[in-house]
């Protein structure tokens, strides 16, 4: 997968602000993939996302 690299600098932010957390709950780091597939995970808990210019209503239907 090709990013940009402003989205590798924020995923780089998160990822060390989560490892930092994590550290001082003694709890293993997690890599950068690992942080993508929270966020996709926490996407698809949301009522609605908006992606690509469009907002996904949860269930597959799109807002206008």
């Amino acid at each position: 997968m090709k990013l940009d690299p402003q989205t590798r600098e924020i995923l780089r932010q998160y990822r060390n602000l989560i490892n930092e957390r994590r550290r001082a709950d003694d709890r293993p780091a997690l890599r950068t993939e690992q942080v993508i597939d929270e966020i996709c995970y926490y996407m698809t808990c949301q009522c609605a996302v908006y992606l690509g210019g469009h907002f996904i209503l949860q269930g597959g239907k799109t807002a206008e």
